[in-house]
C-alpha cells in the first residue's frame, strides 16, 4: 500500500510523480502506463513485426489502421 503523501500545490504534487532516469521502478510504471492505454483501447494496433520499402509505405500503413478505429468507434458510438 502507497502512503499517503501531502503537497503545498499542483507543481510539487506533479513532479513527485517523475521518476529519474534509470530508477528500477521506471519499467514498471511504463508498463503499467501501457497495460492501461490497451485496455482503454478496445482496437489494440495490428500485432508483429511489419517491414515496409519506405517510410511513405509505413505511415500509408499506420493512417489505415487508425482510419479503420476511428470508423469502427464514431460507429460503435453512433449505435449507442
Amino acid at each position: 500500500m502507497t502512503p499517503i503523501e501531502r503537497f503545498k500545490d499542483f507543481d510539487a504534487a506533479r513532479e513527485a510523480l517523475w521518476l529519474a532516469p534509470g530508477d528500477p521502478r521506471l519499467l514498471a510504471k511504463i508498463r503499467h502506463v501501457w497495460d492501461f492505454g490497451r485496455r482503454l483501447a478496445k482496437y489494440p494496433p495490428p500485432r508483429g513485426l511489419w517491414l515496409f520499402r519506405s517510410i511513405e509505405d509505413a505511415n500509408a500503413h499506420r493512417e489505415a489502421w487508425t482510419a479503420e478505429r476511428v470508423h469502427r468507434l464514431s460507429e460503435e458510438h453512433e449505435g449507442r
